[in-house]
């Protein structure tokens, strides 16, 4: 009916985990904040890790959800106007301590977006104005969902030393596909290792290939022992870098590390001005960054998809309201 306001629907994961989508109360806007639609959101790792054991959840019934694209429906703020296209950081930090003046990812009272306040799993969202950034002019949001992922990628990269040529990516989820296409734009050659074959064919389809003498090897996988075997691929003097958070001890022996002269670097997060990198790099590259995305759903059957495995080929995106 013309002139009906929809109620606002939302995934919730209940303090029994069980999971489900219905109705909401739209939440009210604070100081400084402003109320979006999300458009698509981006389902991670986390999200399935949270939904099933309830790890990092500060409250209940909670709408998780932290890669956001978004429309502004309601705002008062200076730079965010009804009908903006938006991303949203989903980074909670405090913004006060030593380790934030440092970088805001290493901030030890960091939470996200879905996990410390309702996410974008939702029809209606409450976020703070200082968190949007502008999605670039022709960039679908389909794509656009990817911002938040890719500059993770893009902080984890930066951490390889110049002059890297032969990179080794163990794992080829999403992170790892993003990886893939960052270092083949720079003329970085790239192997993959990877448990699952259609992974590795897919990779293989995008110019992955065997190489011999690995600059650095990028830790996307997680698995036990993975670090091991990332440390056992590079050459001597090269470079290990960890970026899944695999919940397993590192049995690696210090001696190896010494006398091949290996250096292991860790990435988490990204930073400011993170962000904004990814949105160039994907307004650039549209149609090739899409192809990173194998799965769309619409938030209706999300709780379904969540309950299994919700091991997509590609990245895993929600159509909130499209």
């Amino acid at each position: 009916m013309r002139g009906v306001t929809p109620v606002p629907t939302a995934f919730r994961v209940n303090r029994d985990l069980s999971l489900e989508v219905g109705e909401t109360t739209p939440a009210p806007i604070g100081p400084g904040e402003v109320r979006v639609r999300p458009a698509y959101a981006g389902v991670c790792g986390s999200d399935l890790h949270a939904a099933h054991t309830g790890a990092w959840i500060e409250y209940w019934p909670a709408t998780l959800g932290h890669e956001v694209v978004a429309v502004v429906a309601e705002s008062s703020e200076a730079g965010a106007a009804v009908g903006d296209r938006v991303v949203v950081d989903s980074r909670i930090p405090c913004r006060a301590c030593a380790d934030c003046a440092v970088s805001p990812r290493f901030c030890a009272d960091l939470t996200w977006l879905g996990e410390s306040r309702p996410g974008g799993f939702a029809t209606d969202l409450v976020v703070p104005a200082a968190s949007l950034f502008p999605v670039p002019d022709g960039l679908p949001l389909d794509v656009a969902v990817l911002a938040e992922p890719l500059a993770v990628v893009l902080r984890a990269l930066d951490a390889l030393p110049a002059g890297v040529e032969r990179v080794l990516v163990q794992g080829y989820g999403p992170i790892g596909a993003l990886a893939h296409r960052v270092l083949a734009a720079r003329g970085v050659r790239v192997a993959v290792s990877e448990a699952r074959q259609d992974r590795l064919d897919l990779a293989a389809s995008r110019g992955a290939e065997p190489l011999d003498r690995i600059d650095a090897v990028i830790d996307a996988a997680g698995f036990p022992g993975s670090v091991r075997a990332a440390v056992q691929a590079v050459r001597r003097g090269g470079t290990v870098l960890v970026v899944a958070l695999g919940a397993h001890p590192i049995d690696v022996v210090a001696q190896d590390l010494v006398e091949h002269g290996v250096q292991i670097a860790t990435s988490i997060g990204f930073d400011d001005g993170d962000i904004p990198r990814a949105l160039e790099l994907l307004a650039a590259d549209p149609e090739g960054y899409a192809a990173v995305i194998s799965t769309r759903i619409p938030l209706a059957e999300l709780p379904a998809t969540l309950t299994g495995r919700a091991d997509t080929l590609g990245k895993l995106v929600v159509e909130v309201a499209p």
